[in-house]
């Protein structure tokens, strides 16, 4: 892809990326309704439908040959479909967004033939913007990002949804993140895995942790750390899908193999 054509990318991606944000803002305001997906605590609202729709509006005004794959599923066509795919969440951490008013992100993320591109990740309630563009390096609103600090395993802050996974618990490997919790400096959870993983790009975090996660979930992140330098492979060490679920495992480059070797997981479980 040109070059031009890829700032282009990237103008439009921060836009709708800030529009997104500026929407979720307006809404949480305003009285709106909260639906349970698949659990009470897998949650979904007018407004994560809203605020979607109004990116795919805002895609296919400018690029209305471009797929999208969202968490409401709200665009028309087959994903699969497209070289160019905009892989986009309006409210990740829509938990957060229900109860704190703060934690959440919009997520969005172009690939093309299975390439990243841009992934942009933006946190209305603070006005910050994680971005990057492949070989251009991540930044924080213009700040560059870069994860030069040599970080050991136990010196390490990681985040990780691994406790609350029921699959987890099967599968043993809620136990194994458990000692993990005991060799590093800290663990965390803050509800939104695309934050969760622009925070890793920042430094803010060392490493995130997680079994199982949707396309729109990571899309964006993965772009941001690997610009900032930083590792992401699933779990089992291959290289994530940009349209399938996965699980994620995205850290410093320092101490990557040491945390994919605790973790010892067989390809299967990637």
């Amino acid at each position: 892809m040109q070059t031009s054509s890829l700032a282009a990318l990237k103008e439009h991606a921060l836009h709708c990326a800030r529009s997104a944000g500026k929407l979720s803002l307006a809404r949480m305001s305003e009285p709106f309704t909260v639906e349970y997906k698949t659990s009470a605590s897998d949650l979904v609202t007018a407004v994560d439908k809203e605020v979607e729709k109004h990116v795919i509006d805002l895609i296919l005004a400018q690029y209305p040959d471009h797929g999208i794959l969202g968490e409401e599923r709200t665009f028309a066509g087959d994903p699969s479909q497209y070289e160019t795919l905009w892989v986009i969440d309006p409210i990740d951490g829509t938990t957060n967004f229900v109860h704190q008013q703060i934690n959440f992100s919009v997520s969005i993320a172009v690939y093309h033939k299975g390439e990243g591109l841009v992934g942009a990740v933006y946190d209305p309630s603070r006005d910050e913007l994680f971005y990057a563009v492949k070989g251009e390096g991540a930044f924080l609103n213009d700040r560059p990002l870069r994860l030069e600090r040599h970080v050991r395993l136990e010196e390490a802050l990681l985040c990780t949804s691994v406790f609350w996974n029921k699959r987890a618990e099967q599968m043993g490997i809620d136990q194994i993140v458990k000692k993990l919790a005991g060799k590093v400096r800290g663990m965390r959870l803050l509800g939104s895995a695309a934050l969760e993983m622009a925070y890793v790009a920042a430094g803010r975090l060392d490493g995130y942790v997680s079994l199982s996660l949707n396309a729109w979930d990571f899309g964006a992140g993965r772009i941001i750390v690997e610009e900032a330098g930083g590792r992401v492979t699933s779990m089992a060490g291959t290289p994530l899908p940009f349209d399938q679920k996965s699980s994620v495992m995205a850290c410093n480059p320092a101490f990557y193999e040491e945390l994919q070797h605790y973790l010892n997981l067989s390809e299967s479980h990637g």
